[in-house]
């Protein structure tokens, strides 16, 4: 069996555990001592650096300490490992789609681009070289547009957008156009 653990912040359970967070540091609620806890939120663990004091551990040692975890049935353990995988596999094949999709639209920009070099390299007749423009100047926009959407959204923008049918894929990319651009999940904005 295993342990469940609430989806606590390390600092969240350090202070449940009576610690003031103090920028980097926290003081310890076992010793007492001020700033004495160094703590790791990426990695999840923590230690007291005062003489004789052993708080230190990661964050499922603390939860368990706080009550905040429990032990799982193996049922629920299986259904969690399960769901896990699935969401591993999803996450996977949603990479493989948009790897492939940005592949296949990168290599029509790169086409349109070789396009254009040959028109104004008046390598095609009078007639095609302004042909040959205008479907360079038309469809890049679109392309370009799509590719910000594919290399900036998260993943449940990336479904929406992947799932959608052909119109209102044509819409969100219209948009992002009209914008010059969208923002990322990290409040960054990305041009076209």
């Amino acid at each position: 069996m295993s342990v469940a653990l609430q989806p606590f912040a390390l600092t969240d359970l350090l202070t449940r555990a009576g610690a003031r967070i103090r920028g980097r540091r926290a003081d310890c609620p076992k010793c007492k001592r001020q700033r004495t806890v160094s703590f790791d939120e990426s990695r999840g663990v923590y230690h007291c650096h005062g003489a004789g004091c052993d708080f230190s551990g990661g964050a499922a040692k603390l939860a368990r300490e706080l009550g905040l975890a429990r032990q799982l049935s193996e049922a629920e353990y299986m259904e969690l490992r399960q769901n896990e995988e699935r969401a591993d596999l999803a996450a996977r094949a949603l990479y493989e789609q948009v790897k492939a999709l940005r592949l296949e639209v990168s290599d029509q920009v790169r086409w349109l681009g070789r396009l254009e070099v040959r028109a104004h390299g008046a390598g095609l007749g009078h007639a095609a070289i302004w042909d040959a423009l205008e479907m360079v100047y038309r469809d890049r926009p679109a392309l370009l547009a799509e590719l910000v959407i594919l290399e900036n959204w998260g993943a449940a923008d990336l479904l929406g957008f992947l799932s959608a049918n052909d119109a209102t894929r044509g819409r969100v990319i219209a948009k992002v156009i009209e914008r010059g651009g969208l923002y990322d999940s990290e409040g960054k904005f990305n041009e076209v």
